[in-house]
């Protein structure tokens, strides 16, 4: 495919890429299995790429063999893609992520570099938690929606609805949908935002049949008419002729008469903004540079001419260049072989190629300009959320740091196969986590024991499965469910060392997830994962000089060796309020800084009466009735609760809660319980005391 890929890029997408106002940068995500995926097969094929007669089967951007063998999605894969609308070529970028909880980063990452999302719904299911969880994501990152009710051959041939109990399931999904935007958006952008056909954001239809219909088919069908009650008609006009053809079995005719791609395609161009118009309202939203000044202008207004700009939204290894990083290029032009400061670490380097993701294959190109997605490689020690500048805006802030909505919460022991290995498997797991933000890897000072932590069983299991297929043999221990400590009020202010030495005054603080931590003082350093972050109020803190590194090694030390139970600490703001660094000697300087700092942060927290937690995961299952019963007692048998039974579909929808320690093997027990009859997703739950 890749010469395919390459031919594509060079004859139909370069000449676009510098048209940034007939740019879409756009994700496609939903629930597991409500049909993503096969969606974007036939959004490929629209643009050539893919024959029509295998799209919806061939689940092209799951192209890695783990993604194949198990059915699922398991990272954001990229293409390019190309669509006429009023007789203008765009061009599409489409990221296409994972919907199993596990997999949330991928979600987050490739959502900062979309300003448009494609939201698919299972129409028999509904909105289900993680339909929720991504949305959430979604808003926060201002990223704008486009509504998929996906499945409406179910509702036909399942549910055997006639065309107005269709007409009303959709109705009530939409609903949903829209009163779930209320909750995180204020009321002038949800009046903008909420999806309806009126505005062109609503589309419906069935990916595996490849049919779809969306406002240019009613207006179509209502003789160019847009006003409400003659959209309504030619709903259901249309819905009752869909119907009809559905009992006469004739479903192929559907794929002709209202190809999906087209409608979704449409919806893309017409409610997803430009880069230009997105990056106007997106770019304050995570960066906290100086609005007024040039180069934020410069950025805002997404200037081709400026200097460049780029944010890092994911890197895998390659066996070629090291890493291959996908970015978003804010402002000026990404240029090969031209030299890019990263902000984290200070360190200048130059790519080696760069170009455009196509599914699993990369075609280079020279040169691309903002607006635009793209890949990078060649750079060394990216990690996703760095922000990459040239030299002359060296002093510019990064882009602020990505929050996602899972912690670390599982951890197994893992040791290599031959003992022999083991620099080489330490080595490779090391390089590994830095491509995936949600895991991490350690070795126990203690014990000697490696460590490796996820965002869940599913997330490890994979992540070791890729290390196999790379020659790293690795035997995975039994897991350990990740325990937390917490804050459970203000600590006080705690001042530690005498002069000479250095002294340090500290104060504690617990937070919360809306907590404006900027409010505070500058971040010196900041755990994502579990939201811990070390605050200068001070203002005299240098962040780029070496004593500070050391403050952040003590700053990390404490977080990850709480004062309870040496547990990792979570949702927690340290706030140095004075800092005089004083050294005696060179060979002493690293512990006259670390000591009194760490003694003043241990003594603030401890003030604050901290206690351990552990965490619960919250469950959505849907199951016909008959399995109602078996699945209430796995929850009662997994020490978990059943928070509420919704039988408003004909399938049953039961909310609950277990432990995550209780969670283990969970899935197959459903499937194995069900038959497989019975969904079910999940989202991160709270943290409980233990």
């Amino acid at each position: 495919m890749s010469h395919i890929y390459k031919k594509f890029v060079g004859e139909r997408v370069a000449d676009l890429i510098g048209d940034t106002r007939a740019i879409r940068n756009c994700t496609i995500i939903a629930h597991i299995d409500h049909g993503k995926t096969t969606l974007t097969d036939s959004l490929i094929a629209a643009s050539g790429l893919l024959s029509k007669e295998v799209a919806a089967k061939a689940r092209l951007l799951d192209y890695d063999l783990i993604e194949q063998e198990r059915g699922i999605t398991i990272k954001a894969s990229g293409i390019s893609l190309i669509h006429e609308y009023n007789t203008q070529t765009h061009l599409i970028h489409l990221i296409d992520t994972p919907g199993h909880i596990d997999f949330s980063s991928h979600v987050t990452r490739g959502l900062r570099l979309t300003d448009g999302a494609i939201i698919v719904v299972d129409a028999i299911e509904g909105l289900m938690v993680q339909t929720e969880t991504v949305s959430r994501q979604a808003m926060n990152e201002l990223v704008r929606p486009v509504l998929f009710v996906n499945k409406i051959d179910r509702l036909i041939n399942e549910r055997k609805l006639d065309s107005k109990k269709v007409a009303i399931e959709v109705t009530k999904i939409v609903r949903e949908f829209n009163t779930m935007l209320g909750k995180y958006l204020d009321d002038e952008r949800l009046e903008e935002w909420e999806v309806s056909f009126r505005n062109g954001s609503l589309c419906i239809g069935s990916a595996l049949h490849k049919w779809g219909i969306g406002i240019s088919t009613l207006t179509e069908r209502a003789g160019g008419k847009a006003n409400p009650s003659a959209l309504a008609q030619a709903l259901m006009d249309i819905l009752e002729e869909i119907v009809e053809i559905y009992l006469k079995d004739e479903r192929k005719k559907l794929s002709e008469m209202y190809p999906v791609a087209e409608v979704i395609l449409d919806a893309v161009v017409r409610i997803v903004p430009n880069p230009i118009e997105a990056q106007g309202y997106r770019v304050p939203n995570f960066w906290e540079g100086e609005i007024d000044s040039p180069i934020a202008k410069d950025i805002m207004s997404c200037n081709k001419e400026s200097p460049c700009l780029v944010l890092v939204g994911d890197v895998q290894p390659d066996r070629h260049a090291g890493a291959a990083a996908a970015v978003r290029i804010f402002s000026g032009q990404l240029i090969r072989g031209k030299p890019l400061l990263n902000l984290r670490t200070g360190n200048l380097g130059k790519s080696l190629q760069i170009g455009l993701y196509m599914s699993k294959s990369r075609v280079a190109l020279d040169s691309i300009p903002a607006g635009n997605l793209a890949f990078i490689t060649g750079i060394k020690d990216l990690l996703v959320g760095d922000t990459l500048v040239e030299e002359s805006i060296a002093e510019i802030l990064p882009m602020r740091g990505l929050e996602y909505p899972t912690e670390l919460v599982v951890t197994y022991t893992v040791e290599p196969r031959n003992l022999a290995e083991l620099a080489e498997v330490q080595e490779a797991l090391t390089e590994f986590v830095k491509t995936d933000p949600a895991l991490e890897f350690e070795t126990n000072p203690e014990t000697g024991e490696m460590l490796l932590s996820g965002a869940g069983e599913l997330h490890v299991e994979v992540s070791v499965e890729k290390l196999t297929r790379r020659g790293i043999q690795i035997i995975l221990g039994k897991p350990m469910v990740l325990i937390k400590e917490q804050m459970t009020r203000d600590g006080e202010v705690c001042e530690s060392g005498e002069p000479p030495s250095s002294t340090f005054r500290v104060k504690a603080i617990p937070i919360q997830e809306d907590t404006d931590i900027p409010s505070f003082g500058s971040i010196l350093d900041s755990d994502t994962q579990s939201q811990c972050y070390l605050i200068d109020a001070t203002n005299s803190i240098n962040p780029l000089d070496e004593n500070t590194e050391w403050m952040k090694e003590a700053f990390t030390a404490v977080m990850r060796s709480g004062p309870v139970r040496g547990e990792r600490m979570r949702m927690l703001a340290v706030v140095i309020q004075k800092a005089t660094i004083r050294i005696e000697s060179p060979e002493n300087s690293w512990r006259d800084i670390t000591q009194p700092l760490v003694n003043s942060m241990r003594e603030s927290i401890l003030s604050g009466n901290p206690v351990v937690l552990e965490p619960w995961v919250r469950l959505e299952l849907s199951s016909p009735e008959d399995h109602v019963g078996a699945l209430s007692s796995i929850i009662a048998r997994r020490k978990g609760h059943i928070l509420e039974i919704d039988s408003e579909r004909s399938f049953f929808k039961i909310s609950a809660e277990i432990p995550v320690r209780s969670s283990f093997g969970l899935a197959n027990e459903i499937r194995t319980t069900t038959s497989g009859w019975a969904t079910w997703g999940a989202k991160a739950g709270e943290y409980r005391e233990l």
